[in-house]
């Protein structure tokens, strides 16, 4: 009887509770669709934290990630301070550069040809940019 009972009121419960809302972006940013990846594109990107601050190549590939590129790799540059970020362009592609300068809100774009490389585009940050405020994560 117990068993039942305790049954029919998980079964209400189930049924009573109203779903979650949907899960807010980081950012109202992360809609610009001029910075999302194109659909059905995968644009591989290494990123590089040249400015000596630890966790900013982490914290920029969340960040890429949420506008849907693939970050593949990231990485820090030993005793660098770079003033400026840099979106170097491996395969051609200078449209997927813009489209990562305007995801991280800076870079200066320069192409360097490199079909040995597995990457399309390689970041390096620098100092001017700033990552967006982290949501806190109990």
């Amino acid at each position: 009887m117990i068993l039942v009972a305790g049954g029919a009121a998980a079964a209400w419960w189930l049924t009573a509770r109203k779903p979650a809302p949907p899960a807010a972006p980081r950012s109202a940013a992360i809609s610009d669709t001029a910075a999302r990846a194109p659909v059905a594109t995968r644009i591989l990107v290494r990123v590089v934290n040249g400015t000596g601050v630890r966790g900013l190549a982490r914290r920029a590939t969340t960040v890429l990630r949420d506008f849907g590129y693939d970050v593949v790799e990231y990485d820090s540059e030993r005793d660098a301070t770079r003033a400026t970020t840099q979106i170097v362009v491996h395969t051609g592609h200078r449209e997927w550069a813009t489209r990562v300068q305007r995801a991280l809100g800076t870079g200066a774009l320069e192409e360097r040809p490199d079909s040995l490389r597995y990457v399309d585009l390689t970041v390096i940050l620098g100092r001017d940019w700033q990552p967006p405020a982290e949501p806190f994560r109990p």
